[in-house]
């Protein structure tokens, strides 16, 4: 039988689908495009080829010219013996490709001219081009400019790059000669501390027609009721030892002590044992970690893994000192091997909490209105619990991202955040434990700490940061300075805060 009589039996056998007509549309939508190219391949023989008259034929039923099939089929380019992409993508190419033309050709170039600080809303940017704010939108939605958010840095001394530099290059692993990646971090547990609100000063809603929103108010927006919390965290992973998925979520911990009530009020009487929060101190602090952070740690870490861990902290000031003989004790206790371990001064990029992991957390803390302090450690301890142990291990992909960002940069912070499509490649299946890294971006590294006296940019950094925290430590006793003294009595105690003797 002809090829010709096939094709007249198969458009028979085939249901009449005039999309042209069904749709009332000049153009094929993309689905309607990706119809015609299934029902192409339908007919392919094993040499990617069409019979004579398949055009004519699914032309016919789809109600489209001949020359719209033949033009998906070649901009299709099938190739069955490519397993990864047998065809290539066959959507519209109208859009961005229509309508009127626009007549600046120049906006670019002349946005670039302005200053920066002239460049934050349409309506400055359209008086500063001298142009209708209708038709700069327009060029902004054809990607003409972008919009980007600008978020304040820690500063950074030269001291501060090199330390991030070596910081970030001895978590690298060489496989061979040309590849390298980073370390799986499964032997590091992040801690830190963050502020969790009653409510935020600003809020998003989304509200029907007519639909009144919510009236919000506080005595002053400098005191809205808040906790802070310490949280640790490690990388999650299979424990083969309990047959279960090690979350990585070690635990979370707020400051506060009940202590009876001064006042008794229409809730309760004076002397109800009550929440308030404890003022941070270096005391407090290690008290949390002999009591909670470490226990935690050997409660929940897997048996199976090493038990040589690293607990990484920021430089805060109530932070301890590595070398405390308490906290050397307990982490060395029942043969365990973990150490205390510093971050880089001015890092917060390098912490997996601050880099996003409290901001997750956030995110589900504030769903749940709250309205004392015992509300925000409801929110906050529910929302750990629901946070995805899957945004966990997204964090630590990011960190090693920012770490071959940090190289890549000679140690600064200017660069953006990578974005490598985590959620999607995990809904394939083919996310990866560690991240690779360029090899231009390691030699770049290494050059950098081969010229440099590493060992003297630490010294200086450790100067520098020492003297950071005394500053902060005589700024902290100079607020708590009562206002009211005599103008005597409080040159006085400058005086002995200074360590000067008094005559």
């Amino acid at each position: 039988m002809s090829d010709s009589r096939i094709i007249l039996r198969l458009s028979e056998q085939m249901p009449s689908m005039s999309i042209k007509s069904a749709m009332g549309a000049k153009n094929l939508s993309n689905s309607d495009r990706t119809a015609v190219l299934q029902h192409l391949l339908t007919l392919v023989n094993g040499k990617s080829i069409l019979p004579h008259g398949a055009f004519a034929a699914v032309a016919a039923n789809f109600g489209v010219a001949r020359s719209t099939v033949r033009l998906i089929w070649k901009r299709a380019a099938v190739n069955l013996n490519d397993k990864l992409r047998p065809c290539s993508d066959v959507s519209s190419r109208i859009k961005g490709h229509c309508g009127r033309n626009l007549k600046h050709e120049s906006v670019a170039s002349r946005l670039q001219a302005l200053p920066k600080a002239k460049r934050t809303t349409f309506r400055s940017i359209a008086a500063a081009l001298n142009m209708p704010r209708s038709t700069l939108h327009a060029y902004y939605k054809r990607g003409i400019f972008v919009k980007y958010s600008s978020s304040v840095r820690p500063a950074l001394t030269d001291s501060n790059k090199i330390v991030r530099v070596k910081w970030a290059l001895d978590f690298v692993h060489a496989l061979n000669e040309n590849e390298y990646v980073f370390s799986d971090m499964m032997d590091y547990v992040h801690v830190d501390e963050k502020w969790f609100f009653a409510t935020t000063v600003k809020r998003t809603y989304y509200l029907a027609p007519g639909e009144e929103p919510p009236h919000r108010t506080c005595k002053s927006k400098k005191f809205i009721t808040k906790v802070m919390f310490l949280s640790a965290v490690a990388r999650p992973r299979w424990d083969s030892a309990k047959g279960e998925l090690f979350d990585g979520k070690l635990g979370t911990w707020h400051f506060t002590t009940k202590v009876p009530a001064a006042r008794g009020s229409r809730n309760r009487p004076a002397g109800t044992l009550v929440t308030s929060p404890v003022s941070v101190t270096r005391s407090v602090y290690k008290a949390m970690l002999l009591d909670h952070v470490i226990p935690a740690i050997k409660r929940k870490w897997p048996s199976t893994e090493s038990k040589k861990i690293t607990i990484q902290q920021d430089n805060a000031r109530p932070h301890i000192p590595p070398r405390d003989h308490d906290i050397v004790a307990a982490c060395t206790s029942d043969g365990w091997a973990m150490e205390v371990k510093y971050q880089p001064p001015n890092s917060p990029d390098m912490n997996i909490l601050d880099l996003g992991f409290f901001r997750a957390i956030q995110s589900l803390q504030v769903k749940n209105h709250s309205r004392c302090i015992d509300d925000i450690v409801s929110a906050t301890e529910q929302a750990w619990i629901d946070v995805e142990s899957a945004t966990l291990n997204a964090n630590f992909l990011t960190l090693q991202c920012c770490l071959q960002e940090v190289v890549r940069m000679g140690g600064n912070n200017n660069y953006k955040i990578p974005h490598m499509k985590k959620a999607a490649l995990a809904a394939r299946g083919m996310l990866p434990q560690v991240v690779p890294v360029e090899s231009d971006v390691i030699e770049s590294g290494l050059n950098l700490l081969a010229v440099t006296d590493v060992d003297s940019k630490i010294e200086e950094l450790a100067e520098e940061t020492a003297l950071a925290i005394e500053l902060s430590e005589f700024c902290t006793q100079l607020e708590g300075l009562d206002v009211q003294d005599d103008a005597d009595d409080d040159a006085i105690d400058i005086l002995q805060i200074l360590g000067l003797n008094i005559v």
